[in-house]
């Protein structure tokens, strides 16, 4: 498995397999030692294949940010302190 991502990253960190034509990738894979069912799934990009040939699967995330009631608590008292503090400074506009 290691074999099939270190060939994978060096042909992503080297841009001369851009465009290196599909000989050249297959003659690479067959020097790796890659099996014939291997080098089809990556020359033709199969990802599902590549994925159960070395045993990996979907890496799926869910993830819901519930902020505490703490957070918001805290944010209300400081918006309140910051409209007293401008009340004041208007009050003391208008006693001058």
């Amino acid at each position: 498995m290691s074999n099939v991502i270190d060939v994978i990253e060096q042909w992503g960190g080297d841009a001369q397999w851009r465009h290196a034509s599909d000989e050249a990738r297959e003659a690479a894979l067959i020097q790796a030692g890659f099996e014939p069912g291997l080098r089809a799934a990556v020359l033709g990009q199969d990802a599902s294949a590549l994925e159960s040939m070395i045993g990996a699967t979907h890496n799926i995330c869910c993830l819901v940010n519930h902020p505490e009631e703490e957070e918001e608590e805290e944010e209300e008292r400081e918006d309140d302190e910051h409209e007293d503090e401008e009340e004041s400074e208007d009050d003391d506009e208008d006693e001058e």
